[in-house]
């Protein structure tokens, strides 16, 4: 039979997820690991005659784990210092008549037991749009260590067939909104970006990887309470 994932948000999901698939087996989180973390603003503002620099990306205070904490808090830092300074020396190197814009925001999106949240990046360098790029950050809260897609599901669970025939079905509905063929949805990757949200997974594509700029960046709700 097919199997649920083992990190659950919340004992309400818990409870709703035994009653409809009782064969559902949770991973053992222990609640009383202490504070929640919280994400604590970072912000980089700068204006010069070619970019205006607006950011505010977070930082996570509370982790159990503090060499984790930190090492998360320098990866997400030493991403935005050095998209910032490519789009600056481009800005400096062509000099554009329109100021380069450049803007960061975070939104938080599930801390208990997953501390679940992304990044938007939108920069606007001249042509017919800006570009955003989301970078999404999913880290349990007792060790401090990454949580992949694979650890949401027990092991040995077909969880990419399952995850992909969902997105199949969605996309089915609109078909006129995705690419087709080898640039449509040909599955999901090992590295596949998502968050979670409201006790369910989202599953996320940047603009372009499955469909044209005017549909946005994808996203599919997957609900573990569908019926397979």
């Amino acid at each position: 039979m097919k199997r649920i994932c083992k990190l659950l948000i919340t004992t309400i999901l818990f409870t709703n997820i035994v009653h409809i698939y009782p064969h559902a087996m949770l991973i053992n989180i222990n609640s009383n690991s202490g504070e929640n973390p919280i994400l604590v603003d970072k912000i980089i503002r700068e204006k010069t005659s070619f970019i205006n620099i607006d950011v505010e990306i977070p930082q996570i205070v509370g982790l159990s784990n503090k060499e984790k904490e930190k090492d998360i808090n320098s990866d997400i830092l030493d991403w935005t210092n050095l998209w910032i300074k490519d789009a600056k020396d481009t800005s400096e190197k062509f000099k554009p008549n329109i100021p380069y814009e450049m803007q960061a925001r975070y939104i938080l999106t599930n801390d208990k037991y997953i501390l679940s949240f992304f990044i938007d990046y939108y920069q606007f360098s001249g042509g017919a749009h800006g570009i955003t790029t989301r970078n999404t950050y999913n880290i349990n809260i007792k060790d401090g260590n990454e949580v992949l897609l694979k650890d949401l599901f027990e092991e040995g669970y077909d969880y990419k067939t399952f995850i992909n025939e969902e997105i199949r079905r969605q996309i089915s509905k609109n078909p006129e909104y995705y690419f087709t063929g080898k640039e449509g949805f040909n599955g999901i990757s090992e590295d596949q970006s998502f968050y979670i949200k409201d006790g369910k997974l989202i599953i996320h594509f940047p603009y372009y990887k499955i469909a044209p700029y005017v549909t946005g960046m994808p996203q599919f709700e997957i609900n573990y309470e569908i019926k397979m």
